[in-house]
């Protein structure tokens, strides 16, 4: 096995832990929640309420 051999096979086991890493959080309960919000959020939007009208309101948390 030659140097860049291994090279390749560090670069793709450290890309797999990050895709592991990125998959375990996007799924995890803690933020589940908050991952849910932003599509919740433009839901809210397709049936404004009378005074939401007149434009978005960006200071919305």
């Amino acid at each position: 096995m030659d140097l860049a051999s291994i090279y390749y096979l560090g670069v793709t086991i450290a890309l797999f832990l990050i895709f592991a890493a990125i998959v375990a959080r996007t799924y995890s309960k803690k933020h589940k929640a908050r991952g849910e919000e932003p599509k919740y959020r433009m839901m809210d939007d397709d049936h404004p309420k009378e005074t939401d009208k007149g434009g978005r309101d960006v200071r919305r948390k």
